[in-house]
């Protein structure tokens, strides 16, 4: 009895060492899994450690090279200052640094009494890749992502635009151009105006390097489009007449030596015609200034509407007016005196209680390549005047000389 009792105690004995060394067995397989787990870890942070370390340096060398490059980018911008390229260059400039799918430049439109609200609106002045939006095409301030962020005045990228209230970033989802559906919209602004925004889809760089590399560009871009906004109003300032609002005498001798050059050289043809008011003097006189001045602007709104798109005109000097007509040989100029004659017949000019006929007097001349200057040309056109007032008045004369 004794040796079943010490055989069952050494059966439970052994069970319960079998089950001690069972229990360190599956601890020890735990432990070695969580040591395997721990290493496989350590791996992968080691590894991220790794791309994040990679990609530091290169954010790095890249707000290196962007610092590196800026200077130039404004001086490339400050030297095209003076034409059309500012938004071409600017367009060059991300495309570079920060290479994205899309980009769009957009300028601010400038005021005009035709259009009160235009300067309300953006025009896309450059896109990359070309004709992801229509050039042109315009974006009201305000409106859509790119006109949220003109009009809020900040850098916003896409974090930004999804943090809006639902029923703004639906709005905006609606009146964005699906052409680019930015990811960084940056304005361009001058003395807390804006003059034009950068925005930018799919980007390879983080959104916080490409969003402060946007900002510089921006930046420097306002200043450049400010500038070359005024210089383009100095130079149109300087080139029109200050009583009709048409070209001067200044800018239409500039105008026709260019034009003469391009019939040069593209061996095409170029017509004038100079015409002015019959019997002004005698109105002006019995009329005073004040009327002479308003016939002469009526008289040169009216030319402006009935005038090809290519017509070069303004005001020669005193009642005298200047035609110049790019491409078109003596028979066009002709046809265009003739209906011009018939539309200043038809305006109705009060003098006092009277009603009197206006009419003009038109002398032509075609340029002879090779053979003349321009004030050899215009002379012609000139004498043809004169032979047309000696003849009657109203009516045109073609140069024979």
């Amino acid at each position: 009895m004794h040796w079943i009792l010490a055989i069952s105690a050494l059966a439970v004995g052994a069970l319960v060492a079998l089950a001690i060394l069972a229990g360190r067995h599956s601890a020890l397989k735990t432990a070695l899994r969580s040591l395997e787990s721990r290493g496989a870890t350590a791996e992968k942070e080691l590894a991220a450690a790794r791309r994040h370390a990679a990609q530091a340096e290169a954010d790095q060398q890249f707000l290196a090279r962007f610092v590196r490059e800026l200077p130039h980018i404004a001086h490339e911008l400050h030297a095209g200052a003076g034409g059309r390229q500012i938004p071409k260059l600017l367009l060059g400039a991300v495309v570079r640094m920060l290479e994205p799918r899309k980009v769009v430049i957009a300028v601010r439109r400038q005021p005009a009494e035709s259009d009160p609200d235009r300067h309300l609106r953006l025009a896309v002045a450059a896109t990359s890749p070309e004709g992801c939006m229509k050039l042109g095409a315009e974006i009201p301030i305000g409106q859509g992502e790119i006109g949220y962020a003109a009009d809020a005045q900040r850098v916003m990228d896409r974090r930004d635009f999804e943090n809006q209230p639902s029923s703004t970033r639906k709005r905006l989802r609606d009146e964005t151009d699906p052409g680019c559906q930015p990811d960084i919209v940056a304005p361009m602004v001058f003395n807390e105006e804006v003059v034009g925004v950068i925005a930018v889809e799919g980007l390879k760089r983080g959104p916080a390097d490409a969003k402060d590399a946007l900002r510089l560009l921006a930046q420097v871009g306002a200043v450049s489009v400010h500038t070359q906004a005024r210089y383009t109003e100095m130079r149109a300032t300087a080139s029109i007449d200050g009583l009709t609002g048409i070209f001067n005498k200044r800018y239409l001798t500039h105008r026709l030596a260019e034009e003469m050059r391009k019939a040069l050289d593209e061996v095409s043809s170029l017509s004038v015609f100079i015409f002015d008011v019959d019997n002004f003097k005698h109105y002006n006189d019995r009329n005073g200034h004040v009327a002479g001045d308003r016939l002469l602007q009526r008289l040169a709104k009216l030319v402006l509407e009935n005038v090809r798109k290519d017509t070069i005109f303004g005001r020669y000097g005193g009642e005298e007016f200047l035609v110049i007509l790019p491409h078109s040989i003596l028979k066009a100029a002709s046809e265009q005196a003739e209906r011009l004659c018939g539309h200043v017949r038809s305006l109705v000019i009060k003098a006092g209680e009277a009603e009197i006929a206006l009419t003009i007097s038109i002398g032509i001349a075609q340029y002879r390549i090779h053979r003349e200057d321009w004030q050899a040309f215009l002379n012609r056109a000139d004498t043809a005047l004169y032979q047309a007032k000696n003849n009657g008045r109203d009516q045109w004369v073609i140069s024979e000389g």
